[in-house]
Parts: C-alpha cells; sequence; structure tokens
C-alpha cells in the first residue's frame, strides 16, 4: 500500500504536486479539489485537518519564555515575520533582495517605535547572514536592543523551530509572501492574525481570497502601517489578520487531533495485514472504519483511477 501525507499548504495546481498513491492524508476537501485539478491518481484521499496541529499545546510554554525575554527590554507588541528562502538566481526563487525586504522594513520600524519587538523565523538560518548582506548590520543592532529575536538553530538544511512557536509568542504574524503559505495557515489555524504580503503576484491562490487590505497587503510598508494602527487601535482593527471566511475550507478539524486520525488510519491498514486480508479489502475496511468516526465526507474514494 502506497501512502503519502500532505507535507505543505498548495494553493493552487503545480505540475511538481502531481501524485499516484493508494491513500493520500489531506488537510481537507479543498486539498483534494487540487490534487483532482492536476489529474492525480489517488484511490483514497483522507481528510484529516493540518497534521502538525498538536505542536501549539507543547509549545506554549517556550512561546512564553520567548515572548517575556522580548517584554523585559520594552515589547508591548510583537510581530512574528517569516521568509521563504531566497537563491542567488531570482528567476527560479525569490532573489535575495526580496528576502532583504523582509527584514529591513520591520527592523527599521525597531528603531522608530520603542514599544515594538520583532521575532524572525527564517526557513534557512545556515546561509541566512551571507544572504541578507548588507542587512546583517541592521539586524545584529536590533537584536542588541533585545526586541529583536530570530530562531538561528538549524537542521542539515531548514531552521528547527516550528513556526507556531514564534506565532504563539507573538501579536501578529506576517509572511512575506503569498505563493507560499504552510507556515502563515499553521498561525491562522490558531487563531494568531496573519497577513500575507503578495509582491510576486499571485491571483490564482485560494489565499488571494482572503480580505485586501486587512489580510492581502502588496508591500512591506502598507502593511507596516496597517499593523501599526492596528495597535494603536484600542480594540484593534476589525477584521485585521481574520482568516474566518475561508479556514474551514483549510481544515475541517482544528481540534489538534489531526496526527492523531493519521497514525489510527495506519493502525488499521496494519491490523488489516496481521489479519491476513487482501489489499483491497484492507483499504476499503480502514475507509470505512474512517468514515464512521469521522464522516462520511471526510474519505474521497476513486477507485478508478486509470
Amino acid at each position: 500500500i502506497s501512502i503519502n501525507w500532505q507535507l505543505a499548504f498548495a494553493g493552487s495546481k503545480s505540475a511538481e504536486s502531481l501524485i499516484n498513491s493508494d491513500i493520500v492524508f489531506s488537510y481537507s476537501a479543498f486539498s483534494n479539489r487540487i490534487d483532482s485539478k492536476l489529474n492525480s491518481k489517488i484511490k483514497f484521499n483522507v481528510i484529516t485537518g493540518y497534521p502538525k496541529d498538536y505542536a501549539p499545546a507543547l509549545l506554549k510554554g517556550r512561546a512564553s519564555e520567548i515572548r517575556s525575554n522580548l517584554q523585559v527590554h520594552g515589547a508591548k507588541k510583537i510581530v512574528f515575520v517569516i521568509d521563504e528562502n531566497s537563491l542567488n538566481d531570482s528567476r527560479w526563487h525569490t532573489g535575495h533582495e526580496l528576502q532583504r525586504d523582509n527584514y529591513s522594513y520591520i527592523l527599521k520600524k525597531i528603531f522608530e517605535e520603542p514599544w515594538l519587538g520583532v521575532i524572525f523565523k527564517p526557513k534557512r538560518a545556515i546561509d541566512l547572514r551571507f544572504r541578507l548582506g548588507p542587512v546583517v548590520k541592521l539586524l545584529d543592532k536590533a537584536i542588541a536592543t533585545g526586541r529583536c529575536y530570530i530562531f538561528e538553530d538549524s537542521g542539515r538544511y531548514t531552521t528547527t523551530a516550528p513556526p507556531i512557536l514564534a506565532g504563539l509568542a507573538s501579536d501578529v504574524c506576517i509572511h512575506g509572501h503569498l505563493s507560499a503559505g504552510t507556515a502563515a495557515l499553521e498561525c491562522a489555524l490558531e487563531g494568531i492574525p496573519t497577513l500575507l504580503i503578495d509582491r510576486e503576484g499571485t491571483p490564482y491562490s485560494k489565499l488571494s481570497e482572503l480580505p485586501k487590505e486587512k489580510v492581502i497587503f502588496q508591500d512591506w510598508p502598507s502593511a507596516i502601517d496597517s499593523m501599526l494602527l492596528h495597535f494603536n487601535s484600542p480594540e484593534g482593527l476589525p477584521g485585521f489578520g481574520d482568516w474566518s471566511s475561508i479556514i474551514d475550507e483549510l481544515d475541517p478539524f482544528r481540534d489538534g487531533m489531526a496526527a492523531n486520525r493519521m497514525g489510527t488510519y495506519l493502525s488499521w491498514l496494519m491490523e488489516g495485514y496481521e489479519e491476513g486480508l487482501e489489499k483491497d479489502l484492507i483499504l476499503k475496511n480502514a475507509a470505512e472504519k474512517y468514515r464512521d468516526k469521522w464522516g462520511h465526507d471526510k474519505v474521497i474514494m476513486k477507485l478508478d483511477n486509470s
């Protein structure tokens, strides 16, 4: 039995996401529709919700420590900034100049607003300082104030800290792109006001349906101006960073149980093998059990994948 689980959010169809598998664990029915548009060959698309939704409960203590450390140095409001890495050749990925904007605009605001704190969680920290070029001086100067924190511990390729750790320590999250969005979704699922900056222009993404000038901004200056207005308003700006208009379509559960659902489904498959059943019967039985427990619409079956 071939099994895949959805690693990242895909807001629109992309040939690189084409898949052929007996089972795919997906965030939502929307994710299944993207697979269908790609003509992916999937026998059982099992909707589990976002698989890392168990993490917030485990990370709130550490997030509180990070937030307190920034507050001790005068930060009253904290913004979390997410970047998506960059490559030398901007034709195939965001170039370094674009990523430098993700840091420089908010770093400059740190020195203008002594009550503002910022947390950075780069996707790839190993070579971040090289890629930031002259912006490194600004970053180090901000870190010295005690109101700027950056996650730099890294694995072989990516930063080890999950995005939600930084999100839980912050009042607002800003994802520097709309063309990607998994980290932003992780924060929005937890109810944290989350903004997207669509500098590249991504009209076909599901995320483009989110409210303009409340969630989606075209550039950093307009996003920062709106954020400051939100922070300085007694009740905040209505609808600021609010994903509620589409959040049900991106994860119908939002209960912290997605990984449990996935693991339980896998255990049912293993039990079928231990009982000596044939593959097709194992697949059918697991799907029926899941539908009985979580809803008829939570397993989408396409047995004829010809």
